[in-house]
């Protein structure tokens, strides 16, 4: 597809009608079947009641191997569940701590969520060791805006258990170099769960290439698919050395035989698939997932480059702090960009029609997709100068105080 090919898909988001969306960073628009899916769900469930699961159980299966397609996983190496807390919580629970392999190593600038989770193993016996980056060149006194990848690497030894690693950075959209991380986690034999929830869907991903042992992500942004339909790719040969202990019925090898007895873990991936699906939540994310398969990651990633680095530079331009990579090499789908007073440019944008958002530290969020165009990403700055000149004025202050 053409970039103006891209443009046509507008009409399948119905938010893109009502505003300037660009927070796809944080939650993607809606598909416009997402509602026909949730439909064909809800007819199910009226109309065939229990039988329901005849359809519902493969359907789940068939949208967990969608959304790993996406990022290059082969059928059947992908699950679903509600969120990644609770595909890292099982991963966290089939490491044993108790031995001398009992470091985690990962970077400051991770998801804090993540961050409560691993420290939270520390009551089972885990070490905590979390990396603190290096401070931008261009911005010395300001917080880091890239995670230090040297720094990360030196810290893994042989008493490190698990690398988690983000692919792109959820404050800073800086897109990560995994490779020496993952060559080095591995020379040591630890394994490393790759967070790609700001990168699917918008950063080419193949976790085959890259080699990671897991690969966590959600469907609220990028693949437009909305909560609840968190996913996790696991490598055979990590599935097959893991024992969960954080387990549901639908992990079991056989879970319509409901045996009584020892836990008999599923095959590969199947293991981490927890108790009872949320079927509507998978009905809900297939149409958001068909649509970036259907337009094409490289594609999606090609025009959020034209979009993004315009934005950069026009913010420069402008005076605006970012913090985000000037390189798009090394930059994800959103930029961060600092006027000043974040949080009140933010409420203000949206009363004017132009949805953002914004995060301590770094300032406005913006994230365009593949469905935005380049005169939206003009408006907005535009909107922020307005905004500024507007309150900084002589007449402003008066009618303030």
């Amino acid at each position: 597809m053409a970039h103006e090919d891209l443009l046509q898909l507008r009409a399948d988001h119905p938010v893109l009608s009502r505003g300037t969306y660009l927070a796809s960073h944080t939650l993607g628009a809606m598909h416009r079947r997402t509602p026909e899916r949730l439909a064909e769900f809800s007819t199910l469930w009226a109309e065939r009641g229990v039988a329901s699961w005849g359809v519902w159980g493969p359907e789940v299966r068939r949208v967990a191997d969608l959304v790993g397609s996406i990022v290059g996983a082969p059928p059947g190496t992908t699950v679903l569940r509600q969120s990644v807390a609770d595909l890292l919580g099982a991963v966290a629970s089939a490491v044993d701590w108790s031995g001398p392999r009992n470091r985690v190593v990962y970077s400051d600038l991770e998801w804090p969520s993540s961050h409560y989770l691993w420290t939270e193993q520390q009551r089972h016996g885990a070490e905590v060791v979390v990396v603190p980056s290096e401070p931008d060149p261009a911005l010395p006194d300001e917080p880091a805006i890239e995670a230090s990848v040297e720094r990360l690497v030196a810290a893994i030894d042989e008493r490190t258990a698990v690398v988690p690693i983000s692919h792109v950075l959820f404050r800073t959209s800086a897109l990560v170099d995994v490779r020496p991380v993952v060559e080095r986690a591995h020379a040591v034999g630890a394994l490393v769960v790759l967070d790609a929830y700001q990168s699917a869907g918008c950063v080419p991903v193949d976790v085959v290439a890259l080699g990671v042992d897991a690969c966590v992500g959600g469907s609220v942004k990028w693949l437009c698919g909305g909560p609840g339909a968190a996913w996790m790719y696991v490598a055979p040969h990590a599935a097959d050395r893991l024992r969960p202990a954080a387990v549901g019925w639908w992990g079991h090898a056989r879970p319509f035989d409901f045996e009584f007895g020892p836990m008999d873990y599923a095959e590969g991936a199947m293991r981490f698939a927890g108790g009872t699906p949320g079927v509507p939540s998978a009905y809900a994310a297939s149409a958001g997932y068909e649509a970036v398969l259907a337009a094409g990651v490289e594609r999606i990633r090609e025009r959020s480059v034209s979009l993004t680095q315009p934005l950069l530079e026009d913010a420069l331009s402008r005076g605006f702090t970012v913090r985000s990579p000037r390189d798009p090499a090394r930059r994800g789908g959103a930029v961060a960009i600092d006027p000043g007073d974040a949080l009140r440019v933010r409420d203000e944008l949206l009363v004017r029609g132009f949805t953002v958002d914004a995060r301590p530290g770094v300032g406005l969020r913006i994230g365009p997709h593949f469905y935005n165009s380049a005169e939206e990403c003009v408006a907005v700055l535009d909107a922020v100068e307005e905004i500024l000149r507007e309150t900084s004025s002589p007449a402003s202050a008066t009618m303030a105080w």
